[in-house]
């Protein structure tokens, strides 16, 4: 997730009324009212009005799979009362297996608002704050805070703010338009039925039925709903959420959605309903089950779901994603150096390089992409990023990132320079830039950068082939920029010229080098304790009495220097040879996850929330410092009663790699909530939030 910027606050006049207008970096929100003075006893309407950016959209009361509701929080005058947001129907928004549901381009959600009939007259301030969560491939909460200006008084209308208003009751459901309806099991499935004179026209006018129900866990948000109509009533078939898996305790209410011709167009209707639990309100044959990718019975509602031209685009974008990555940076970093130390380099040259650092990253996505599937084909269950689950290749990128870093503050030089690995040596120009990529994708793996879940997912669930050109849509997005640059001189116009800045911005390089150093030896910590990381010091102090060794000339230098690579590989293959340490699950509040304790803990009757995480994964652990260790999430554990555990899967772990292939998970993070009252879990989102947490916790929780 990323934090919204600064917000720009502006007063806009509306004849005596003042509204204001917040433009954030996705949403322009205002807050407007049907009324520039208002009379006592009158109910009139504020309401938070939302201008989207294109593509992008926010999210309808229950925002389905992931996202966040809309708020709006007013503080009105002593005396003065509010009601229910009025809430327009949503359209549907699919990203990878997700559906959610929520507004694009423009929506208005009208609050009414009652005057006590001894208001005095004058003029009155009211002041409200708005909050929302805006998404596309990403997400950004965004927030800002309003203040209007009314007269109390005689009653006079406020023609924009009314016309806003009117447009969305018109699109909000109009009552029940007679409808009943009632929700029951059919085997394993759910059967919405639903009749009424709404439903009157039948399938000769008719069409797209579809349900939203206002609470999360009610239906599968991302399953086709096949429907059978006829005059007067209807069936549709839903797949049940995480509330209605084992049994129907409740009434649900939603929104009914259908086109219904009209005057030789298809008009959009929506209807408020109460779906009976247990009930059955016509004996319409269950529907068909609609195809994934295909249309719903009676050439109803499109079924989202992920393609393999979706999965290809997911792929794309999170390997350009992962080109902001923390991890990935240190290595990019070489990379912007040498294409700046190029610029004067012939066109073709340049070309010829950036297509090879595109190929290595490509041909290395590939290669542990087969890896991965060719491990899974022998009764493996390898996960993305299982490479760092080998002590010895962290041991070895710990052992690198110290070298490069010794060579970018200037220690020792081979040939021109150790950039080798950067791409930048005289004569050796095409092996650095390949060697750049293959180390750019090692790197990388623990990332994973937002919709590339979706994408690998996908991929670890197809044929070779159509995976491996998912996985190779992700090293074509890694390399893309770069690439660019390289076959457009132009760019490089915006890029300083070389001179003495490059000497400094090389050694300024050296300290993420070592960043990253450190951060791997913590990893191999995790992975073989104490006694590993003594070996990868020990592996440090060989290399630096290599360096030296090799600074120096005559036959004992070289002799020091050949005992020098004999103690580095020595500790290196010690470190591979370590037994992996028993690693604990975290703070107190958690516990160690195993399949035998959710079950004890689920016996209890209590939510359980499970971590499976790892050392190596980036994300996991801008998850722990964040949503997870954020106060409100921690009070509504424990107001919850919600049971803690922690799988890691820092190092090879048979059972959690199961667990993972079981619900089709192509790595860590991994985030499973039960809830309370039995059923299958809740799979939350890879990036969490405190928003997401907190509204977890309550559905698992019951409240």
């Amino acid at each position: 997730m990323f934090l919204a910027g600064c917000l720009a606050a502006i007063f806009l006049a509306a004849g005596p009324a003042m509204a204001q207008s917040t433009s954030g970096p996705m949403v322009e929100a205002s807050l407007v009212s049907d009324r520039v003075s208002v009379a006592p006893g009158e109910t009139f309407h504020l309401a938070l009005h939302q201008d989207i950016t294109p593509h992008w959209h926010t999210y309808w009361r229950n925002p389905g799979d992931s996202g966040e509701a809309t708020h709006l929080y007013l503080d009105l005058p002593e005396g003065w009362s509010e009601g229910d947001m009025v809430w327009p129907a949503p359209g549907i928004y699919s990203l990878g297996p997700l559906s959610n549901y929520g507004y694009e381009n423009t929506v208005t959600l009208p609050v009414p608002v009652t005057v006590p009939a001894d208001a005095a007259t004058g003029a009155v301030t009211i002041t409200g704050e708005g909050t929302w969560l805006v998404c596309e491939d990403i997400c950004i909460p965004e927030d800002a805070t309003f203040q209007i200006t009314l007269q109390v008084g005689e009653s006079i209308t406020d023609a924009d703010g009314a016309a806003l208003i009117e447009a969305a009751y018109a699109a909000a459901p109009d009552g029940s338009r007679g409808l009943d309806a009632g929700l029951a099991h059919t085997g394993d499935t759910l059967s919405l039925t639903v009749s009424g004179d709404g439903l009157a026209g039948g399938p000769d006018t008719i069409r797209n039925l579809y349900f939203f129900p206002y609470d999360g866990g009610v239906i599968a948000h991302n399953a086709p709903q096949p429907f059978r109509l006829e005059a007067g009533a209807a069936r549709i078939g839903l797949t049940p959420g995480f509330l209605t898996r084992n049994a129907i305790n409740a009434d649900y209410r939603g929104l009914l959605s259908w086109e219904e011709r009209e005057g030789g167009s298809w008009v959009r209707r929506v209807a408020e309903i109460t779906a009976v639990s247990g009930e059955s309100v016509n004996d319409l044959a269950v529907p068909a089950p609609a195809q994934a990718g295909g249309v719903a019975g009676g050439g109803g509602t499109p079924v989202p779901g992920i393609s393999f031209w979706q999965a290809a685009l997911f792929a794309l974008v999170g390997g350009l994603i992962l080109n902001l990555m923390p991890c990935v940076f240190p290595i990019l970093s070489m990379k912007a150096l040498t294409i700046v130390q190029k610029r004067g380099a012939e066109r073709a040259h340049a070309r010829e390089l950036g297509l090879i650092f595109g190929a290595g990253v490509i041909i290395t996505f590939l290669v542990l992409g087969g890896a991965v599937l060719g491990l899974r084909g022998l009764g493996g269950m390898e996960v993305w990023g299982f490479q760092l689950q080998e002590p010895w290749v962290v041991a070895g990128l710990a052992a690198l990132m110290f070298l490069i870093g010794l060579n970018f503050l200037g220690f020792f030089e081979i040939g021109t320079s150790l950039q080798n690995v950067g791409g930048n040596v005289q004569g050796n120009d095409r092996s650095g830039a390949f060697l750049t990529g293959v180390l750019a994708v090692f790197v990388a793996a623990p990332c994973l950068a937002p919709v590339m879940a979706s994408a690998l997912a996908f991929a670890l669930a197809q044929p070779p082939l159509a995976a491996l050109t998912i996985f190779a849509f992700l090293g074509v997005g890694l390399a893309l920029p770069f690439v660019i640059v390289s076959f457009e001189p132009r760019l490089l116009a915006f890029l300083p010229r070389p001179g003495a800045w490059m000497e400094r911005f090389k050694q300024f390089l050296a300290f993420p080098m070592f960043a990253t150093a450190i951060w791997l030896v913590w990893v191999l910590s995790v992975q073989t304790g104490a006694a590993g990381v003594l070996w990868i010091l020990v592996l440090f102090l060989a290399i630096s009495f290599v360096v030296w060794a090799l600074r120096s000339t005559g036959i004992l230098s070289r002799v020091a220097g050949i005992a020098g690579l004999l103690l580095a590989a020595g500790a290196l293959w010690t470190t591979a040879n370590l037994e992996p340490a028993a690693i604990a699950a975290g703070n107190g509040e958690y516990e160690e996850w195993s399949p035998a304790r959710v079950a004890e803990l689920r016996a209890e009757g209590r939510p359980v929330f499970v971590d499976f995480t790892a050392a190596w994964c980036v994300t996991c652990q801008v998850n722990k410092l964040g949503a997870l260790a954020d106060n409100r999430v921690r009070s509504a554990f424990a107001e919850n009663n919600v049971a803690l555990l922690r799988a890691d899967f820092t190092n090879r772990d048979p059972v959690i790699a199961q667990v993972l292939a079981d619900y089709g998970a192509p790595g860590v993070p991994f985030y499973l909530m039960y809830p309370a009252g039995g059923g299958e879990p809740d799979i939350l989102p890879p990036l969490l939030t405190d928003t997401i947490m907190i509204r977890a916790v309550e559905a698992a929780a019951g409240n």
